[in-house]
Formats: C-alpha cells, sequence, structure tokens
C-alpha cells in the first residue's frame, strides 16, 4: 500500500507554548471523537513508543479536571458513538 502526501511549502516555525498546547489539545479531541478514549490513547502510544512520559502528558492533558470530570466525560463520549 502507498500512501501519497501533498508537499507542505510552509517554513518551520516555532509556535508558542500555548499554541501547541491548543493543536495538542484538539488533536487529542479530534482523536477521542473518531476512535474513543481507548484507540486513542493506543494511537499516541503507538506513535510515541519508548519515549517521553505518557503519565505527565495526560497529567498536563487534564490538569484542571477532577478523575470525576474525566470520567463523565469519557462515559458520555461513549453513550454518543455507541449509539
Amino acid at each position: 500500500m502507498t500512501i501519497r502526501t501533498a508537499t507542505l511549502s510552509t517554513q518551520r516555525r516555532a509556535l508558542p507554548m500555548q499554541a501547541k498546547q491548543r493543536l495538542v489539545s484538539r488533536g487529542w479531541n479530534a482523536l477521542v471523537e473518531k476512535l474513543g478514549y481507548a484507540d486513542a490513547t493506543r494511537f499516541v502510544m503507538l506513535l510515541d513508543k519508548g519515549s517521553g512520559d505518557s503519565v505527565k502528558y495526560f497529567r498536563d492533558l487534564w490538569k484542571d479536571q477532577s478523575a470525576e470530570e474525566i470520567y463523565r466525560k469519557m462515559i458520555a463520549r461513549r453513550g454518543r458513538t455507541t449509539a
């Protein structure tokens, strides 16, 4: 199988930390919407296998939310994706 991608002609520029955090958050939300939490997590772990600190990553991602809030969101999304 061959995957063809378009060549990007944009210059690489450093993103401010806030922009990086927003991009990561939007990307994570898109993955969760399409794959669900479990498969989105598996996907991210496959991309970054063997490096980084996944505990820190998810702690930073969900820093302002309680475990109960995260759980409620997971249940709500599960209800939307299985219907």
